[in-house]
């Protein structure tokens, strides 16, 4: 019988981060709808087989080739020196939202991936979906240099419960390292989803981060267990925006050997699709239009695929044409219908 381990984080909520999460194969029709059932019932699941070795390499060249090409900020991936002075992004929750991530060739790469469309067709029961203009998630290895150390315990949910009480996201990541309590990665509250109605009592403006109280009740009085969900590396995690969740830095140091070259800890590529359905405020071919020129100006939105929201970037960034796009790309900015088979 395997003992579960638990870390704290700096709330003192308790941490299990040992139990693995089952994984489902998006190659197989029955494991899929498994994978789908746990979603439902748990807030969250992992898929695998998404992708190869092959374009797991690919991605991480690609992402390397974004960092090194960033103006002013002189970032070499054989050089750890220089990934301190101008990293992009959040360095306290390792998050990279700027400098252009949304359009760039990495993160079109990861979502133009045609398993990650086939989880999401099914789970929406429709193939005319709009994927997230998103960034993605790095973790500097910080035993290199502790000031790299990503911060826990911000538990929150991407949905505000007022405005918003239904499931109407489920978001996503695919990762490109092997996650594990070695290296941190997703915290989440299981079975959270399910009780979203009681954040109705949060003050909140009318954005859809919301921040959790330490001492809510839906952390059950700091007694709640949160779950680090483990994953390999070609692996789409998902998650209902309804569920609480964070990240956390590892749990448990790892052996470094001498003169081993430094590397990311973790590096997932966040990617969301929902139906056309979901889209408020705009007629469909207004939205469109919006969607065609945000792509053109280079400009990164959230995980949010049916709004406008944008994130931050001081770059002046060059336009991006939409001959650059294949047929299936195109329909995943528009929301048209493409068979993903």
């Amino acid at each position: 019988m395997t003992t579960i381990q638990y870390g704290t984080d700096e709330k003192g909520i308790r941490i299990d981060h040992t139990t693995l999460t089952p994984r489902y194969s998006v190659t197989n029709d029955e494991s899929l709808n498994e994978g789908i059932a746990y979603l439902n019932e748990h807030g969250y699941t992992v898929f695998s087989d998404i992708l190869s070795q092959e374009e797991i390499k690919t991605n991480k060249d690609l992402l390397w080739n974004f960092f090194e090409n960033i103006p002013g900020c002189h970032i070499r991936r054989n050089d750890p020196e220089t990934w301190s002075s101008f990293w992009p992004g959040f360095p306290t929750s390792g998050v990279v939202n700027n400098c252009g991530i949304g359009q760039s060739d990495f993160m079109w790469n990861i979502r133009s991936n045609r398993k990650v469309k086939r989880v999401f067709t099914r789970i929406w029961n429709t193939n005319e979906l709009l994927v997230s203009f998103d960034g993605c998630g790095v973790f500097r290895n910080w035993h290199y240099d502790p000031k790299w150390k990503t911060n826990g315990g911000w538990y929150h949910v991407d949905q505000n419960p007022i405005e918003k009480p239904d499931r109407c996201c489920v978001q996503g990541l695919v990762s490109l390292m092997k996650q594990n309590e070695t290296t941190g990665g997703l915290i989440i509250i299981p079975n959270t989803h399910l009780r979203f109605a009681e954040l109705n009592d949060i003050p909140r403006g009318r954005g859809d981060f919301i921040r959790i109280p330490h001492n809510h009740r839906i952390l059950d009085g700091d007694q709640a267990i949160a779950k680090l969900v483990q994953c390999q590396a070609g692996d789409l995690v998902l998650w209902d925006s309804r569920l609480v969740q964070c990240n956390a830095p590892a749990f448990v140091t790892e052996q470094q050997n001498e003169g081993e070259p430094v590397d990311f800890l973790r590096i997932v590529a966040y990617v969301s699709m929902s139906p056309t359905t979901f889209v408020q405020k705009y007629t469909l071919d207004e939205f469109r239009k919006q969607r065609k020129s945000i792509v053109e100006n280079n400009i990164t939105l959230t995980h949010w695929s049916t709004e406008l929201f944008q994130t931050r970037s001081k770059l002046n960034l060059p336009k991006i044409s939409m001959k650059k796009f294949d047929a299936y790309q195109r329909a995943l900015i528009l929301g048209t219908d493409c068979d993903d088979s």
